[in-house]
């Protein structure tokens, strides 16, 4: 029998790269979306593709617990984020509704009936041990839900709940306001992009390699915990410009020279996972496919 899946974060990147994934490989799936998706084209055409995948519109708290009272699910997938690194007072509504209180809302909702939730969050949370740690109210509302997510993992001992956490990732369609996204925009475009120091070091996994964990999660028994994502070969951003051919071409203004180190991991590996794509020539090889 299909497993039934749960999916909500779908309108981000990740969300939604891992839910066409996910399609691809006929799973039985259930999207959770906002009303204001209704006539949203990716998703619209996704259903060109794939018309059995069902989905959820809702406006209010009533109609999560509604919609999903009777609803059988195997696994819930939370993608749901909104990421800012620096906040303005508009921003504090936005970070608590979509990183605390909506994945909180459907954890109510299906933790007792589901064999297994896994969430998505970041080393962010952890720049500096395992402990959590919050130097922006981003990482402050993550760490938030974390402590909500241990609270429905001891209350339903028949779940197995995962957090996975990776430091930063990327993928073709790629266009959020991050580094690499942004390089590669620019490149294309012929703009400038700033970088705060020219010895910049990332450590960066591709979206492939989100699909990878998802396929060990729903395949074998893992002990319920937190886990992380990463590459075993961190990323010189200045080493990935210079081996782009034409790079005198590419306009860069390095901010600063300042030394900069990631944080050391703390949190163990997901077991049987390991990176298999190369960031490195996978951006070099969808920047020579765009031009």
């Amino acid at each position: 029998m299909k497993k039934k899946i749960l999916i909500s974060g779908t309108s981000g990147f990740i969300g939604y790269e891992c839910l066409k994934y996910l399609l691809k490989n006929k799973y039985d799936i259930t999207v959770l979306l906002r009303n204001k998706n209704k006539f949203n084209k990716k998703f619209l055409n996704l259903n060109n593709n794939y018309p059995k995948f069902k989905k959820i519109f809702f406006s209010a708290e009533k109609d999560l617990k509604i919609k999903l009272k009777n609803k059988k699910i195997d696994i819930f997938i939370n993608f749901s984020n909104y990421y800012v690194n620096s906040h303005n007072f508009e921003d504090i509504s936005k970070l608590i509704n979509a990183n605390v209180i909506f994945p909180t809302l459907v954890l109510d909702l299906i933790s007792n009936k589901c064999k297994k939730v896994i969430n998505f969050g970041t080393m962010m949370q952890h720049p500096k041990s395992k402990k959590l740690d919050s130097l922006n109210l981003y990482a402050a509302t993550k760490n938030s839900f974390d402590m909500i997510f241990n609270y429905y993992q001891y209350k339903y001992k028949s779940c197995n709940f995962y957090n996975i956490k990776f430091y930063e990732s990327f993928g073709k369609n790629d266009y959020r306001k991050k580094l690499l996204p942004t390089l590669f925009k620019n490149i294309k475009k012929n703009k400038l992009t700033k970088i705060f120091t020219s010895k910049l070091v990332l450590n960066i996994i591709h979206i492939e390699d989100i699909f990878l964990s998802l396929d060990i999660l729903f395949r074998k028994k893992i002990k319920s915990g937190s886990y992380c994502l990463f590459n075993k070969k961190n990323i010189s951003i200045k080493n990935l410009i210079n081996s782009i051919k034409l790079k005198n071409k590419i306009k860069i203004n390095y901010m600063s020279n300042k030394k900069f180190k990631i944080p050391t991991r703390k949190i163990k590996k997901l077991p049987g996972w390991n990176s298999k794509i190369d960031i490195k020539k996978k951006f070099l090889l969808n920047l020579n496919e765009n031009n």
